[in-house]
């Protein structure tokens, strides 16, 4: 009985050793993983000067005493601390979980990316709170630009934009940093392609389903924007650097959503709108529907000996816009909008001067009190800016940066008014209408970069 124990027990550990050789070479071994902490904030010293014409919806008066004036202004700006966990596995898969805190004061919550991802031969699939595909696979001209980054940089802090320009190079439906799921294909001969999904632009982190959403001004608020369910974007880019040192880089983007009003039962604006907004007695009937997102943009950055040149043209189409406006019997519909821009650099040490210009254009819907007629009219947005970059030391820089603004859109007041009651608010006289304006804006900033 003995030797039957022994002899079991013997054969039971080899099996044991065995099993534990073979489930240690088929399992993959997994590298400890590594907390890497990067970050970055700025100091910026701003002086402006803000011209525009302000409606004022209680007595449809133009005023000029509401938003950013003229003044000097102390700004922390981007300031946020990133912490990556990679790992690899034997086999060669990648995995890594990312946050990054943003360190605004001004803010409640102050994480700005939260994801998770996995990488391998076979790609990359990026899953959280992260930007689309949109923008992290396109090239434009703010990729040469210095200082807060010129017309997409950090001069909504002092200029007072107008009422319904077009003033940003991000396509209309941009997902942000809405919870997404991502998937890049490797890079192959410099070719790459992605494509995310977001469910709803509206929602980001462990945020409850708002699928109901409010009812009112009171309980969904003014600041509510238009959003989109089952938004696709999809991004082709191109990177190759040649033998004589110049770099190319194109990208071609898309972007396509459902787009939903921020309140759920605002019905369509029917009769006279609030006097306020000083537009006709007539009765107007606008649409409650909104055109659903439909974008693109093409983009290009070239870098050769220290220079960067760098452009792109976006095309937003009728995306979020109203399908139609209706005053004493005549309608007229918000039209396509686009934009180009475009940023020049030159590298010389430890020195950079670069330049930029964004042109926003879109025709929008606006009343003529001479002929007691609505037609469209277009919205013009001019920026122009410049920087001078100087690192004194790895990861710290001084720049000072100068932008001109220069925007009109006489279907400000029309815009301001629908964009009201669309927000639940009924004509309730409470949204500021910017008719036009011109900014002159300069800062000076420094940054540490780690």
């Amino acid at each position: 009985m003995m030797k039957r124990l022994l002899g079991s027990t013997a054969l039971l550990g080899a099996l044991v050793m065995a099993g534990g050789s073979a489930a240690k070479a088929e399992t993959p071994a997994l590298a400890a993983p590594k907390l890497t902490i990067s970050g970055q904030s700025n100091f910026n010293a701003w002086w402006f000067h803000n011209d525009r014409t302000v409606i004022r919806p209680n007595d449809g008066n133009e005023c000029d005493y509401v938003g950013k004036g003229r003044g000097y202004l102390f700004t922390v700006d981007d300031a946020r601390l990133k912490f990556d966990i990679t790992g690899k596995t034997d086999p060669g898969m990648d995995y890594g979980f990312t946050i990054v805190v943003d360190a605004d004061t001004n803010k409640q919550k102050n994480i700005k990316e939260n994801y998770l991802y996995f990488g391998g031969s076979w790609g990359k699939l990026t899953m959280g709170d992260v930007d689309g595909v949109e923008d992290a696979m396109a090239f434009y001209g703010g990729d040469p630009l210095g200082g807060t980054g010129g017309f997409d940089g950090n001069f909504d802090r002092v200029v007072n934009f107008t009422t319904g320009a077009v003033v940003s190079p991000d396509l209309v439906g941009d997902t942000s940093r809405s919870t997404k799921i991502i998937y890049h294909t490797p890079r192959w001969k410099g070719l790459q392609a992605g494509v995310s999904y977001t469910p709803r632009t509206q929602h980001r982190g462990a945020a409850k389903a708002d699928t109901l959403r409010g009812t009112t001004f009171a309980e969904y608020g003014a600041n509510r924007e238009i959003f989109d369910k089952h938004s696709f974007a999809g991004g082709l880019n191109f990177i190759n650097k040649f033998n004589n040192g110049w770099e190319l880089a194109l990208s071609g983007t898309f972007l396509f959503g459902d787009a939903h009003a921020p309140c759920k039962k605002v019905g369509a604006l029917n009769g006279p709108i609030d006097p306020g907004y000083n537009l006709g007695g007539g009765n107007y009937s606008v649409s409650n529907k909104y055109k659903d997102t439909g974008a693109f943009a093409f983009g290009f950055l070239n870098t050769f000996k220290g220079f960067e040149w760098g452009g792109e043209f976006g095309w937003n189409g009728r995306s979020h816009e109203v399908k139609h406006i209706t005053y004493n019997g005549v309608t007229a519909k918000p039209k396509d909008s686009w934009f180009i821009d475009t940023g020049l650099a030159y590298n010389w040490g430890a020195t950079k001067l670069s330049g930029g210009y964004f042109y926003g254009h879109r025709k929008a819907v606006a009343y003529n009190a001479t002929t007691d007629s609505i037609s469209n009219k277009k919205a013009k947005t001019h920026i122009f800016s410049t920087s001078l970059d100087h690192k004194l030391a790895p990861g710290v820089l001084v720049f000072g940066e100068y932008a001109h603004y220069e925007m009109t859109n006489k279907g400000a007041s029309l815009d301001a008014a629908i964009a009201n009651h669309a927000s639940g608010n009924g004509t309730d006289s409470s949204y500021y209408g910017v008719r036009s304006g011109k900014s002159n804006a300069f800062v000076l900033g420094t940054k540490i970069k780690f």
